[in-house]
């Protein structure tokens, strides 16, 4: 099902000056309200959980180097690592919720199908995450409030990127493939 990077150029032909896609096309079988409530509550669940991840940052919490001292690794490492996937996953679900025209094989493969593993990191580096304040609250008793409150809002983070794994779930189980007309498997 997945084609390497390179093999997409096989997807096209030239024709003069224009490039004409002749690939597979894929497109999703929802009703259009219910498709572009759940691209809203996709893209709004991925901006709440970066917005969450800032906001952990910006927490009273020790765990994070607040009043100067240092940030364990335990912490600091999952903290940090967790930009990436949620930064890269925003961006392309951004770029999904605006297609309105069947995606192309490339297309579907970057919005789509590698969104899954990205997800699937994210959600995964936000346990670890989520483990390391428990642990960094169970061995360090001080300003406990404030560790709860990083305790907190790192959960809901772990829940948001969560919901948005389903969110993709459902709209990758609705996607149907449109064949290029010119391929028949009959013969």
């Amino acid at each position: 099902m997945f084609q390497r990077t390179r093999d997409y150029a096989k997807d096209y032909e030239r024709i003069g000056s224009t490039v004409h896609y002749k690939g597979k096309r894929y497109r999703f079988e929802m009703e259009q309200p219910a498709l572009n409530r759940r691209k809203a509550v996709y893209a709004l669940s991925l901006f709440a959980a970066l917005v969450l991840f800032a906001v952990i940052g910006f927490s009273d919490s020790a765990a994070l180097g607040a009043g100067g001292g240092p940030s364990p690794v335990y912490v600091l490492i999952p903290y940090v690592g967790l930009l990436l996937p949620l930064g890269l996953s925003f961006a392309r679900t951004l770029l999904l919720v605006f297609k309105s025209r069947p995606l192309e094989y490339a297309e579907y493969d970057k919005y789509l199908a590698q969104q899954k593993g990205m997800l699937l990191s994210a959600l995964i580096i936000s346990g670890v995450l989520l483990v390391g304040m428990i642990a960094f609250l169970i061995l360090h008793a001080d300003n406990r409030a404030a560790q709860l409150l990083a305790l907190a809002e790192s959960a809901l983070c772990a829940g948001c990127i969560f919901f948005a794994f389903r969110q993709h779930h459902t709209l990758s189980e609705s996607v149907s493939i449109d064949e290029p007309s010119s391929v028949r498997y009959d013969i």
